[in-house]
Formats: C-alpha cells, sequence, structure tokens
C-alpha cells in the first residue's frame, strides 16, 4: 500500500507544526506529503524541509508566491520519481513514477486562492492539464478552498454561490469524481472565539475514471484536524504486483507462486483458526456459568456479549476456510476415479434428488410416483398450439 497526503497546516516555520507533520508522516506510512499554506520563506525552505522530510526528495511552488510558499511536496525516493510538469501560486502538476510496478500517475496538488474571481485562473489550469492528461490515472487532492455539493457545508445552504458552480463546471469539464472516501465529511473547522464554528467540506480527493480503473481499491482518508484547521487528506493506493516477463502461462504460474509469500504472511496473522473457534467456545462457556451465579452482573453481561461477537466472527472464519480447503481437495483429486470422487458424486445426487412434489391441483407426489408427475404435466402443453403460459406452481 502506498500512501500520498496533502494538509494544509497553516504555517510550518513553528517546530510544534513540523513534528505533526512528521507523525503523520509516520502514523500514515506516507511516500509523499504535501503541505500547503506553509508560510515559509525561499530562504528558510532547505532548513525547514530537511527538518520535516528529513532524507526525502522536496520541491516548492516558491518561485511562484509572494507571500510564503504556498505548496511544499515531499516524496521517498526510494518509492517514487517525481517530475513537476507546471506550477503556479495555485497548482503544481506532478508526474509519479512507480519504481515497484513501473507505473506512471499524473497528480495536481491545489492550494486554491480565497478569492473565486482568483480561483478563475486555478480552474482554467486544470481545465488545460486535462489535455496533457489524456487516458491517463490522474488524481487531484488539497485545499479547493470552495465547498462542491450543498450538503458540505455544515450551516446549510438554500443557494449554490457562483464559486460553487465555477468548481462544479470545472470538475464537470476535467470528467472527475471523489474517491471512494472514509473519515470526516467536513474537513475545514472555522474556529472563532466564541460561540459555534462553521464546518465545511473544501478539501477534497478526486480522481478520473483511469485511476479508478488502475487502481479500483484506492481509497481517501480524512483524519481529524489535530492543530490545524483542515483535516490531513490521505490517498491509499494499493501497490501493484510483481512485474513478470514471459509467455502467458508462465506469467500465470510465476504469479501463483509469488502469492505464497502473503499467503502464508496471512496464515500466520490469523493463526490456527480451529484453535482458536475452540478457545473461544471455551471462554464463552465460562463466562455463561459466572453469570448463571450472578445474573445481574452487567461487567458480566458486556464481557459475554463481546466474547459472543468474536465467537461468531471466527467461527465464520473457520467455516469460509474450510469450504475453500474442500474447493482444493476437489481440484486434486475431483476428476480422479477415486473413492473422493464418487463420495462427492453420491452427496451430489443426494442433493438434486426430488422426493416429493405437489402439482398445480395440489396433489402431493412422493417417491416413484414424482417422475409421473413431472410428465403428466408437460404432456399438458408441449406439441400444443398456441401461446400458452408455462407456469408449474409446485413445492419441492
Amino acid at each position: 500500500m502506498v500512501s500520498l497526503a496533502s494538509w494544509n497546516i497553516r504555517g510550518l516555520n513553528r517546530p510544534l507544526k513540523q513534528m505533526e507533520v512528521r507523525q503523520i508522516v509516520k502514523d500514515s506510512n506516507l511516500s509523499l506529503c504535501a503541505i500547503l499554506e506553509s508560510h515559509v520563506g525561499i530562504d528558510k525552505l532547505g532548513k525547514v524541509c530537511k527538518s520535516v522530510f528529513r532524507s526525502w526528495d522536496w520541491t516548492s511552488n516558491g518561485a511562484c508566491c509572494n507571500k510564503g510558499t504556498r505548496i511544499i511536496v515531499g516524496w521517498n525516493p526510494g518509492i517514487f520519481d517525481v517530475m513537476v510538469l507546471f506550477q503556479s501560486s495555485q497548482v503544481m502538476h506532478l508526474q509519479i513514477y512507480f519504481k515497484l510496478d513501473r507505473r506512471i500517475i499524473f497528480c495536481s496538488i491545489v492550494y486554491a486562492a480565497n478569492y473565486y474571481v482568483t480561483r478563475r485562473e486555478l480552474w482554467r489550469h486544470l481545465t488545460m492539464h486535462k489535455a496533457a492528461v489524456g487516458n491517463n490515472p490522474w488524481v487531484i487532492f488539497g485545499d479547493f478552498n470552495s465547498a462542491l455539493n450543498m450538503e458540505d457545508n455544515s450551516m446549510g445552504s438554500s443557494s449554490v454561490s457562483v464559486g460553487m458552480k465555477e468548481f462544479r463546471d470545472c470538475v464537470d469539464s476535467m470528467e472527475m469524481f471523489d474517491i471512494n472516501k472514509s473519515g470526516l465529511h467536513f474537513t475545514w473547522s472555522q474556529k472563532p472565539k466564541e460561540g459555534t464554528g462553521l464546518l465545511k467540506k473544501i478539501d477534497r480527493i478526486l480522481g478520473n475514471t483511469p485511476f479508478v480503473t488502475a487502481y479500483p481499491n484506492s481509497v481517501a482518508i480524512f483524519h481529524p484536524y489535530r492543530i490545524s484547521d483542515h483535516c490531513p487528506c490521505i490517498l491509499k493506493i494499493p501497490e501493484a504486483g510483481k512485474l513478470v516477463d514471459g509467455v502467458f502461462q508462465f506469467q500465470v504460474v510465476k504469479r501463483l507462486r509469488l502469492l505464497k509469500s502473503p499467503f502464508r504472511a496471512l496464515l500466520y496473522k490469523q493463526g490456527n483458526l480451529h484453535k482458536k473457534v475452540e478457545a473461544l467456545r471455551a471462554s464463552l462457556d465460562i463466562i455463561q456459568q459466572r453469570i448463571d451465579l450472578d445474573p445481574f452482573n452487567s461487567d458480566l453481561r458486556a464481557e459475554e456479549a463481546g466474547l459472543n461477537r468474536d465467537f461468531q466472527a471466527a467461527a465464520l472464519d473457520e467455516e469460509r476456510f474450510l469450504k475453500q480447503k474442500s474447493k482444493v481437495d476437489w481440484l486434486t483429486a475431483g476428476d480422479m476415479n477415486s473413492a473422493y470422487f464418487h463420495s462427492s458424486l453420491k452427496v451430489r445426487n443426494h442433493y438434486s434428488r426430488i422426493d416429493i412434489i405437489t402439482d398445480s391441483q395440489g396433489v402431493v407426489h412422493e417417491n416413484d410416483a414424482v417422475p409421473h408427475a413431472f410428465v403428466s404435466h408437460y404432456e399438458n402443453f408441449l406439441g400444443s398450439q398456441g401461446d400458452i403460459l408455462l407456469e408449474f406452481p409446485c413445492n419441492f
């Protein structure tokens, strides 16, 4: 899993905020992090970025800004190669090369202006960049400084502002949409000294169709604000498998072998499913015996409810494991003239038998009379002329 993030932390000169960025990089295992509204002067960028990103590579749009750097991007050079395609005071267009699987995605980091008229330049740049991206995967994330939908404002609104309309028109023209998301809905919190503040969703992670086609399991996560008034926006992208060259049959065999290690790791993580079920069953027996002696103990009731959930989940995992094991056994020995093959046929024949049936007249037929009931039913219309409704309300 590769994780990319943007965070409007509103100033990066303070050591506390630098520490918080390092913490979010560590907690979320980030490989790329964009800091918005950094307020860092060009002469201090090297010192601040070394403190925040350590051994990472970094770049910024400081040369395009009048009052401090607006966007700083740092990345792990062991994971990515990053090329800046275009930058302005409101956006940085990047090309990200994944070293593991040699894939390329286009990524745009946005920190939109506060005034909707000034944002029109950003919408123009994004729309023009769509032509350069073409049918390649493209994601856009950052602070758009504008709500997109009516529900993006906690106070509610009965009208669409000019800024919202222009933002929506830009998103539609780029054919972008929100990546599947979790976490907080409102990404910006107005924090007044007194009273209730306004909440808005103005930070987003957008993607195009080629991106979700290439990475269907990608997800956007919006974390709590912490010391900022904006959410950290994190995009998690599953890593593609290792590249395998050769004829198709060799590729299939090789990729199946590559699955052994992650499957073994998964098995080790899950532990012995059968022993887990047995242990939880025994614990459930004990707690229920204690409840029988002390029926009004709420703590015991709560513990029993938790154990019951864990037991049912473990039992379901065990059932799925046994079903999968049964499929493996069938693939291994199913087509052989063995006792297992004949036993499986007997079971299938048993379940496929119809020993009792009720015809359309309500008459019940059992055992040897069942075939005659079917023959009698179909003789009523097979070979007859005209349109006949095939209806046979039977109870098996």
